[in-house]
């Protein structure tokens, strides 16, 4: 009997630690992979949802064109029209899919500075409420999104850099020797 009881203490020691570790794994697993299995969406819902998500992102990139000599306005409405836009590609492919991909290795840098721009915007529309740093902001988050959306694109990287060097080969040695002609 004493021999069972101890067998039986070891085994249930066993299984308290098998269930324990199974815990902490459900713990470890990430909050994007909970929302992504949680996501129970059918493609009909998923196509849905990307198609408003983008569409009002647009709807409001666009309409902030609008509000061109007030820039906090400007920036707010930008930005949260990119922000919708760049989270409507969740719907098509996950949460955890899509993060994933935001931040492999070619993209990270380019993730890393559009969605810090979008925050800048924000803090300078919010907090600092200067135009001329909104303004500025804007053109980062423009390029940081141009930059990040040609990571898509084969080669596309490459093609911006080669033709902007192009462009200022051109023009820098024109513009240098405008004044020396004479």
């Amino acid at each position: 009997m004493d021999f069972i009881g101890r067998l039986r203490d070891r085994l249930d020691n066993v299984v308290s630690a098998y269930q324990q570790e199974e815990e902490e794994e459900e713990e470890a697993q990430g909050l994007l992979q909970q929302l992504n299995e949680a996501s129970t969406l059918n493609r009909t819902q998923r196509l849905l949802g990307f198609g408003v998500c983008f569409s009002v992102g647009m709807l409001l990139s666009l309409a902030s064109q609008l509000f061109i000599l007030r820039p906090v306005k400007l920036a707010t409405t930008l930005t949260l029209g990119n922000m919708l836009s760049i989270g409507s590609m969740m719907f098509l492919m996950g949460p955890a899919k899509q993060c994933e991909n935001m931040m492999d290795g070619k993209r990270r840098g380019a993730t890393v500075a559009y969605l810090t721009s979008l925050v800048l915007t924000l803090l300078a529309a919010f907090l600092v409420k200067s135009r001329l740093l909104c303004l500025l902001c804007i053109a980062v988050q423009y390029s940081a999104l141009l930059w990040y959306s040609l990571s898509y694109v084969p080669y596309g990287r490459e093609m911006l850099g080669s033709t902007l060097s192009a462009s200022l080969s051109a023009v820098l040695p024109k513009f240098f020797s405008f004044g020396q002609e004479i």
